[in-house]
């Protein structure tokens, strides 16, 4: 499966989230407007061809929902504590929690096949990418 990037990922949810649809061209100034704005980073501006690891995705999602979409965050995030690597990355854990919760992304089971993590540094592949966006459109009340 082929993997997405940064830029893509950042593209595709801009112009199938309710906005106007901007070119690819112009994908410099939506990272420099993404950056100025909260909802992405300087890393995120500066490689956008860089591979789309699931704790970016998780970041740049809710992030995007929080500010862009003023989607409150959810108060009770306990359904994220079965994901066994929640905290392993402490700055991360909110984000992940909020898509976990909000069900835009998806535990995955364990090697054990007992437990469940969200396996953060995965990299997100265009399908995954695909169904993300559908589901960020379907929480947005989006007709897909």
């Amino acid at each position: 499966m082929e993997n997405t990037n940064i830029g893509n990922f950042v593209l595709s949810l801009w112009n199938r989230c309710g906005y106007k649809i901007i070119d690819e061209n112009l994908l410099p100034h939506l990272l420099l407007y993404g950056h100025k704005r909260g909802w992405l980073e300087d890393s995120d501006e500066t490689n956008p061809h860089k591979p789309l690891d699931r704790r970016t995705a998780a970041r740049i999602i809710h992030q995007f929902m929080k500010i862009e979409m003023h989607i409150p965050d959810e108060t009770d995030i306990s359904k994220a504590e079965i994901l066994k690597d929640l905290y392993t990355c402490r700055v991360c854990a909110n984000h992940i929690a909020q898509v976990v919760v909000k069900k835009i992304m998806q535990p995955v089971l364990a090697p054990d096949e007992k437990t469940y993590i969200f396996d953060s540094l995965a990299i997100v592949t265009k399908q995954e990418q695909e169904q993300i966006i559908k589901k960020i459109r379907k929480a947005l009340f989006i007709n897909s």
